[in-house]
């Protein structure tokens, strides 16, 4: 079964306030799509917006590379992205990979 990959790492600054973070969605040959968010944990407003952005990435990369697929909820993407990024967090600047099964 296919799946989707979201590789983050944490960039710029690992003392700021503001989150820098590099996500690498693949979902199968294609070069993966890299996208950079950034946020600060204090502002909720920017948080959505980061794994809004997440969610389109993830969504546009599924239906390049699969689009014969049903598409997953909005949900399990921005779950998968903040997942991901929370889990890359403290890595000092480490990649840390999540899946979901298409």
């Amino acid at each position: 079964m296919p799946t989707l990959i979201c590789a983050a790492r944490r960039i710029g600054d690992q003392e700021s306030r503001t989150e820098e973070y590099e996500l690498r969605f693949s979902a199968g040959e294609a070069p993966p799509r890299i996208l950079q968010v950034k946020y600060q944990a204090a502002r909720a407003y920017e948080i959505n917006a980061a794994l809004d952005a997440a969610t389109g990435s993830a969504r546009a990369t599924i239906s390049e590379d699969h689009p014969d697929l049903p598409q997953p909820t909005d949900e399990a993407l921005a779950q998968l992205s903040w997942r991901t990024l929370q889990s890359a967090k403290y890595e000092g600047g480490g990649t840390k990979v999540s899946t979901l099964e298409l």
